[in-house]
C-alpha cells in the first residue's frame, strides 16, 4: 500500500510546534542557517539582480533543516529526524507559496520530506519486537537513502575533525 506523502493540514500545527520547540517563536532559523554568507557564492550562477527589491536567497533554511534531519537519522535519533523533516517540508511549502511557485519539482521536494518524516516517525514509534520499517514501505529508494545517510555521516565526521 503506497504511503500518502501529501501535505496534510494537521502537519501545519505539528511543524509550528516543532519550530517553537527547537528554535523559539518566531523561529530564529536565519541565525542558524544564514542565507547571505559572504564566503558562499550563492548568486554566482544567477544573472545580476536588476531590481534590489527582488527576493534572492539560497534556501538555506530548509536545506539546513534537511541536513540536520539526516544527521539525526544517521545517529538513530528518529524522533528528532521526523521533526526536522516535517519542519523542512513546512518551510518548503511556505516558501513555494510566498514565491508563487507550484511546479512539480517543488511539490516533489515537499513530498520527499513528508515521506522521510513519516519513515522516521515509524522508526521512532516502532514497538519492541516488531520488524523495522523499511524505506521502500514509504516510497523511499533504499540506495539513495543509504547514500544520504553516508553523506550525513561524512558531514558529521568533518565537523568533528574541525573541517566543517
Amino acid at each position: 500500500m503506497p504511503i500518502d506523502d501529501n501535505w496534510k493540514p494537521e502537519y501545519d500545527e505539528l511543524a509550528r510546534s516543532f519550530l517553537r520547540q527547537h528554535f523559539g517563536w518566531p523561529p530564529k532559523l536565519a541565525f542558524l542557517y544564514p542565507s547571505m554568507r559572504v564566503e558562499y557564492p550563492w548568486g554566482a550562477h544567477r544573472p545580476p539582480v536588476v531590481d534590489s527589491r527582488v527576493h534572492a536567497k539560497n534556501n538555506e533554511e530548509y536545506h539546513g533543516l534537511e541536513r540536520h534531519a539526516w544527521q539525526y537519522h544517521a545517529t538513530v535519533q528518529y524522533a528528532e529526524s521526523y521533526q526536522f523533516f516535517l519542519m523542512a517540508a513546512a518551510w518548503r511549502l511556505e516558501d513555494a507559496e510566498l514565491m508563487g511557485v507550484s511546479d512539480a519539482g517543488h511539490s516533489e521536494a515537499i513530498r520527499y520530506c513528508v515521506r522521510h518524516a513519516l519513515f522516521n516517525r515509524a522508526l521512532a514509534e516502532k514497538p519492541m519486537g516488531s520488524p523495522w520499517p523499511a524505506p521502500e514501505e514509504f516510497g523511499i529508494d533504499p540506495d539513495q537513502h543509504q547514500k544520504r545517510v553516508q553523506r550525513a555521516e561524512e558531514q558529521m565526521r568533518a565537523v568533528i575533525a574541525g573541517e566543517g
